[in-house]
């Protein structure tokens, strides 16, 4: 009762902010559209040069509210949002300025009204092109045989972008009273960019309606065993980045099916194995990926649009998840529809019946953690005096509800680790880059650590030196101990033996310790910062905890950790493919 209210809230909250949002943008829509259209008629009307000059000025305050509104678009145009905006607005304008320049130069009259007649002409065909450019597409990478799809020239927000510089430039061309034919020429060569991306988009649609209808020979010829689905839209580089050289040690040919067209590329960058997406809205499109080969699917990402590939009966469907830790995409009720789900160790199947989960237990393949093969195990993990630690915050997550990240309280957390003379390594969680609040606690700890580096000399290790040139094993064999949240970097820590600390975010006291397990053997940091103190103390001194952790391991990661720590995942993976094959063969 208590969840569905809070969801019934939540509901109304955000309803309520998208209408004040929808009312703030037609407000503003509403007057800047009475600038243009008043302003271009006070041009289209003058007697004077004066009256003209006039209008252009109030015209031109929509020119600036638009740019000042579009300013983070203008700069970044490859990511979409500009092609196709205020586009009766810039025909206004477009019409303002070829009306100032032939009263100002009426020599160039001609010049000017054709110049911005092709600008209107561009602003209006963005729509079109929008669509052309957003249609559905067949997506493939790294199959025989498929053909490439063109890499779009660029981004096509720079159509838009080109267009109000061409209106802009006219009026300051006016102004200097420049002869026409300089606007018409760059009239002119705003056509060029329209050109290419109108080649580049019915190219990539004559590829997509090539490779869409030859995929399924295609995916017979390459005869893949298994797939992996992902229907998610971010997250593919760490998500499906961690398991994908697990599953190629498998030795099997095997296809990465993805919902999202956008992702092909991303995903095609992990792998060598083939990538296709599913063609949207194309009826029977899923059918025609599952070739007879195919014996199982994987699943890294909890996505609901997975149950879309889940309904191919045939296969047996293993839940993989993308990490391992007492969050709650570790035991969500939908996990029981999988036919296996592949955990660590003991505590992965605990943690549903914990929450009144109820799975056979012959559905859990304990298969230990593949991905702690190259964390270094310390046997007797003593912190020496001037410690190395790795800081590693995890995300806000998608609610509230799961908004373990200790980056609001992070830089607090590290200047108490500079004050007991740690070098510290930090790694953010990469998706903390795409939330404001989140980037500027990130940036604000880099400057923390910059300063501290030239005033203590130590070496500290963060942006892209811990988050790219050292991958998460990297950073944790850097380190002798580690500050991070409710999150699967606790989990696969338990693998070096060294000591380790977790931020208390949603609740504190002996309620988080019973919601998340791992924290029993961790030194607990609570949000307020009471126990930062003691908590470091332990951490970076006695570490009372060290027996504790070291029976935990067991129980969450497995028997087996260090190089043969995939052997397991391998050996269970090999064993569903080939008796499932061997079901069908004896069948058949």
């Amino acid at each position: 009762m208590a969840a569905a209210t809070n969801e019934l809230t939540v509901g109304f909250a955000t309803a309520l902010k998208t209408l004040k949002s929808d009312t703030k943008s037609l407000a503003s829509n509403l007057v800047l559209g009475i600038l243009a259209v008043a302003g271009c008629a006070l041009v289209l009307a003058s007697s004077s040069i004066p009256q003209a000059f006039l209008g252009t000025a109030v015209a031109g305050l929509a020119y600036l509210v638009i740019l000042w509104l579009k300013r983070r678009s203008l700069r970044r145009v490859n990511r979409g949002r500009l092609l196709a905006t205020y586009v009766s607005l810039r025909v206004v304008l477009a019409i303002t300025a070829a009306g100032f320049y032939a009263r100002v130069v009426p020599d160039s009259a001609a010049w000017s009204w054709a110049a911005l007649g092709l600008t209107t002409i561009v602003v209006l065909q963005e729509p079109v092109l929008k669509r052309i450019l957003g249609g559905k597409r067949q997506q493939a990478a790294n199959l025989p045989g498929a053909a490439a799809t063109p890499k779009r020239p660029f981004a096509a927000g720079n159509i838009t972008r080109n267009t109000l510089a061409i209106i802009g430039l006219a009026v300051m061309l006016a102004v200097f009273r420049a002869p026409g034919w300089i606007v018409f020429i760059l009239g002119l060569a705003q056509l060029v960019p329209v050109f290419r991306v109108l080649n580049y988009a019915f190219v990539s649609l004559a590829v997509s309606k090539r490779n869409y209808d030859r995929l399924p020979s295609l995916l017979k010829s390459h005869k893949p065993e298994f797939a992996v689905y992902y229907a998610a839209l971010k997250g593919a580089e760490y998500q499906l980045g961690m398991w994908l050289p697990y599953l190629e040690r498998l030795d099997r040919p095997f296809v990465v099916i993805t919902k999202n067209p956008a992702t092909v590329p991303v995903i095609a960058r992990l792998t060598s194995a083939p990538v296709v997406s599913v063609m949207e809205g194309a009826v029977g499109a899923l059918d025609r990926l599952v070739v007879p080969t195919l014996q199982a699917a994987y699943y890294v990402q909890g996505s609901p649009g997975n149950a879309a590939f889940q309904r191919y009966r045939k296969l047996t469907h293993i839940w993989l998840n993308h990490g391992d830790s007492d969050k709650e995409a570790n035991f969500h009720p939908r996990h029981a529809t999988y036919d296996k789900l592949f955990v660590c160790g003991e505590q992965g199947v605990a943690r549903y019946a914990t929450h009144g989960i109820d799975i056979p237990r012959e559905k859990f393949e304990l298969v230990g953690r593949p991905q702690v093969e190259n964390i270094e195990f310390r046997e007797d993990a003593i912190v020496p005096a001037e410690p190395t630690v790795l800081y590693a915050p995890t995300w806000q997550g998608g609610r509230p509800s799961t908004s373990y990240s200790s980056l609001p309280i992070g830089p607090e957390i590290v200047t108490a680790l500079l004050a007991r003379s740690a070098t510290v390594v930090f790694r953010p969680h990469p998706l903390s880059y795409g939330i404001p609040a989140d980037k500027k606690q990130v940036l604000k700890i880099h400057e923390l650590l910059r300063k501290d580096a030239q005033t203590s000399g130590r070496k500290h290790v963060f942006g892209r030196a811990a988050e790219k040139d050292l991958d998460v094993a990297g950073c944790f064999n850097l380190s002798d101990a580690l500050v991070t949240d409710v999150s699967s970097i606790a989990s696969e820590y338990l693998a070096s033996g060294k000591p380790f600390a977790m931020a208390a975010i949603t609740s504190g006291g002996d309620a988080f310790l019973r919601e998340f397990p791992t924290a029993q053997v961790a030194y607990v940091i609570e949000k307020d910062l009471s126990t930062l103190t003691p908590a470091l103390e332990g951490l970076l001194g006695a570490d009372p905890l060290a027996a504790k952790r070291a029976d935990r391991r067991r129980y969450c990661l497995g028997d087996i950790i260090g190089p043969q720590a995939a052997e397991p995942f391998v050996e269970a993976s090999l064993a569903i493919i080939d008796g499932v094959a061997a079901a069908k063969s004896s069948v058949g």
